[in-house]
């Protein structure tokens, strides 16, 4: 699959909206058409037509996820490789905690509009995945965005996406020692090779596939000094070691772990929020 590190914008005019074709009514079902009510506005058809037209995105088969901000659809490239397609709503996004993650980020200006918010987001998300893979963590590789829309490797088998740590039985873990391991230096990788926080790490944003795990969901990632990456660093931290604990020998401790990647003490305020 060619890696398009690009996100310039693009202002190919788009063909006049179709009606749906062959392909586009594969996707079937009450979660595909709740995914539409919510995702498919003009903007993002708009955005999609020109995807298409990069030859970035050949085609767009079914949902795979839903959250409280985007949906991730199972595609196509036109390399015929299997894609994720994550298109954040414009108009009927649930995520409200915006103003923390992004204060201090002197990557991306002030946003007054509410599609341009989300046309940032997106960004943001590429950016930050951007960062984390050439800083080597196990994550999606990033192909490209494009307004509202991030496409990037698709982790799964024929359509289906890996499940989610959380939904896996500990008894199906391979190696929960080396797992856990493998998860905290991807903590930090990103803390010293992106200085990069996630800020939003857990069971719930951690792919799980052969023994290997993904980090996903990367739009609330924060550089290391802003304002708030430290307190969500320990966070991320607590959340990978509260859910280990239960099946290691040994429980980690999450102040020695955040003491090692950052050189520093906890901050005893870290902990009040948690």
């Amino acid at each position: 699959m060619k890696l398009d590190m690009s996100d310039e914008d693009f202002e190919d005019e788009m063909e006049e909206l179709r009606e749906p074709t062959r392909s586009d009514r594969r996707i079937k079902g009450i979660e595909y058409r709740q995914a539409r009510e919510g995702v498919f506005d003009y903007k993002t058809l708009e955005a999609l037509e020109t995807l298409k037209k990069m030859k970035v995105v050949k085609e767009m088969l079914w949902v795979v996820s839903t959250g409280k901000e985007a949906d991730v659809f199972y595609g196509k490239s036109w390399d015929d490789e299997d894609i994720a397609i994550k298109i954040y709503r414009i108009h009927t996004s649930k995520f409200k905690r915006i103003d923390s993650y992004i204060l201090g980020d002197r990557r991306f200006g002030r946003v007054r509009s509410n599609i341009k918010l989300k046309w940032s987001w997106a960004r943001r998300e590429f950016k930050n995945l951007k960062l984390a893979f050439r800083a080597g963590a196990s994550v999606p590789e990033p192909i490209r965005v494009h307004r509202n829309i991030v496409v990037m490797k698709f982790i799964g088998k024929e359509g289906v996406p890996a499940p989610l740590l959380k939904d896996v039985e500990y008894e199906e873990l391979e190696d929960p020692e080396g797992l856990f391991r493998a998860i905290i230096n991807d903590i930090e990788k990103l803390y010293k090779n992106a200085r990069l926080v996630h800020a939003d790490l857990s069971p719930f944003n951690i792919l799980y596939m052969d023994g290997k795990h993904y980090l996903i969901d990367f739009a609330q990632g924060m550089k290391i000094d802003q304002e708030y990456a430290h307190k969500y660093l320990y966070r991320d931290i607590y959340n990978i070691v509260s859910y280990f604990s239960a099946i290691l020998d040994e429980a980690p401790d999450p102040d020695e772990i955040y003491k090692k990647i950052t050189g520093k003490e906890v901050d005893p305020y870290f902990k009040m929020e948690l």
